[in-house]
């Protein structure tokens, strides 16, 4: 095998969850969670109506939407009143762009 990235992050994982369990709180929590998993296995039905009822998510979706058009039109203003920064933030850019691309030739 020449990649043994993986299998060793793989290992990795298996012995920091395995020593993660000597904490008896972390095993206990493990072990709801695994029978709810199970139960929810068994049940399907009842998975498929939690995930679908209203728990409020729909309000957290709602408030980021509402959150990133609030930065949207928040940049299309300041990119509308002051055209001279926005020139000079993408100059920037192409400087650090410039810079970075010397580096790589380097």
């Amino acid at each position: 095998m020449k990649n043994k990235l993986l299998p060793a992050v793989l290992i990795g994982a298996a012995i920091g969850a395995a020593l993660s369990l000597i904490d008896k709180n972390t095993r206990s929590t493990v072990l709801s969670s695994t029978k709810d998993l199970k139960y929810y296995a068994q049940n399907p039905n009842e998975a498929k109506e939690k995930l679908t009822s209203d728990s409020g998510d729909s309000s957290k979706i709602q408030s980021l939407k509402d959150e990133v058009m609030f930065w949207k039109d928040t940049i299309q203003e300041i990119r509308q009143n002051n055209p001279e920064l926005e020139e000079s933030i993408k100059d920037a850019k192409d400087t650090f762009m410039k810079k970075r691309d010397q580096k790589q030739l380097n």
